[in-house]
């Protein structure tokens, strides 16, 4: 009897955990969370929002991510309903919204059809807060009179009707689309979308390690493809795309000079990077320079990897010849230089500048340019490299050292070097 009216107890949400950033879960998700016994988290929710779940809950994990292992649908209905029955409060914890290509409506059929009840609470979907991430609305009166929400792959229910999708004019928003981008574009292409459509694709969305790429549709997948972006992301086609086509693809100008001891792993190095570009962001950095004993560095080339940036290496004697405000007597004794990351930089925004970033013979005339200068601080060091001019000094963060160059790119009508010698330099 006690059991049976624990049982009666027993209850189950169905809870949507949003995009990504923690700071997007609704309150109501979380009273939830914090109200239930068990909690099944699927792969693509963001861990800290556990947070909010009890201390002593029961937490499972049931991975759902498209293109990996899963969990069987059908094995997690199982446990669902043996924790109810046992009189055990469950939530079903679903990155984005429970009921937005989240299986949300297949669970809920089955409590029902087990006499059980369950309280839905939405959270915010990728296809929404992905877009507006980078500024997409996804519906605009100039451009789309609505949205259509969409999945590239589909269990068994065959090729969604592309050329009806087409023709409806409306925005696209793709979901679990990016293993068969190539071909989802051909069949757009084929079904007469124009090749100019814009498009993006954002990886990641909402979260610290947000990536996207922007591209017209005839070269879109292509430039995903070049640009490394992976699951879970989300698709953006339409003409609602061309806004964050139009302001939100920055100049590469910036160098990012590292410095770091052996066995540096990648995510250090993120986290140095990061920390160092302040407002700017990684659309900005053309490419990342180092010392070339770097140059098998496993955690630094993960890290270039990871965000498809080139890597420019340079010489002791190319470094010397740039002139360091603080040296450091540990990078003296150990390379035998004063500095690795200032020097780096520079000279990388000045490959940049000549327009081959990874070109050592670039970076020799940039360093025979900063020996014949001869200056000895760190303003001087940036005159002495041509067209770099050094944003962020040196930073330190767990054993990883940052510097930031960019290019100066001058015009007949921008003041010359003697000039600006008279303003105050930022």
């Amino acid at each position: 009897m006690a059991r049976a009216m624990h049982a009666a107890m027993s209850r189950a949400w169905l809870i949507g955990a949003g995009p990504g950033d923690v700071e997007l879960m609704t309150l109501k998700a979380t009273r939830a969370l914090a109200q239930a016994d068990v909690v099944l988290v699927d792969d693509l929710v963001n861990p800290d929002v556990l947070q909010f779940a009890r201390a002593d809950a029961l937490v499972i994990y049931v991975g759902k991510r498209g293109g990996h292992p899963s969990t069987p649908q059908a094995g997690i209905i199982v446990q669902m309903l043996a924790h109810l029955r046992a009189g055990r409060s469950v939530a079903r914890l679903k990155g984005g919204d429970p009921f937005v290509f989240g299986r949300g409506g297949e669970e809920l059929q089955a409590l029902q059809a087990a006499g059980i009840d369950a309280e839905v609470i939405n959270g915010i979907t990728a296809g929404i807060a992905a877009p507006a991430a980078i500024g997409i609305p996804v519906t605009h009166r100039d451009h789309a009179q609505g949205v259509v929400f969409v999945t590239g792959h589909s269990a068994g229910s065959g090729e969604p009707d592309w050329a009806a999708l087409v023709a409806t004019r409306m925005t696209l928003v793709i979901y679990m689309g990016m293993r068969r981008l190539s071909d989802i574009v051909g069949a757009l292409l084929a079904a007469g979308m124009n090749a100019d459509t814009p498009c993006a694709a954002i990886e990641s969305a909402t979260r610290p390690e947000q990536r996207h790429a922007l591209a017209r549709l005839g070269e879109f997948a292509d430039t995903v493809s070049r640009a490394g972006l992976g699951s879970p992301a989300i698709v953006v086609i339409g003409g609602v795309a061309s806004l964050a086509l139009a302001r939100s693809v920055p100049m590469k100008t910036l160098s990012v000079g590292v410095g770091c001891r052996l066995h540096t792993s990648a995510v250090q190095i993120e986290t140095a990077v990061r920390a160092a570009l302040g407002s700017h962001t990684f659309d900005e950095i053309s490419t990342i320079a180092s010392i070339d004993s770097k140059a098998h560095e496993a955690g630094l080339l993960e890290f270039c990897a990871r965000h498809a940036l080139p890597i420019a290496l340079f010489s002791r004697e190319q470094i010397a010849a740039i002139p360091v405000a603080e040296p450091s007597a540990v990078a003296r004794e150990h390379l035998g230089v004063d500095g690795v990351c200032e020097p780096c930089a520079l000279l990388g925004a000045a490959n940049v500048s000549a327009g081959s970033a990874a070109s050592a013979a670039s970076a020799a005339s940039a360093a025979s340019a900063a020996s014949a200068a001869s200056a000895a601080s760190a303003a001087s060091a940036a005159s002495a490299v041509p067209n770099a001019q050094l944003l962020v000094r040196k930073t330190a963060h767990a054993g990883v050292t940052v510097a930031i160059a960019s290019i100066i790119a001058r015009t007949e009508h921008e003041p010359t070097t003697h000039d600006t010698e008279k303003q105050d330099l930022p």
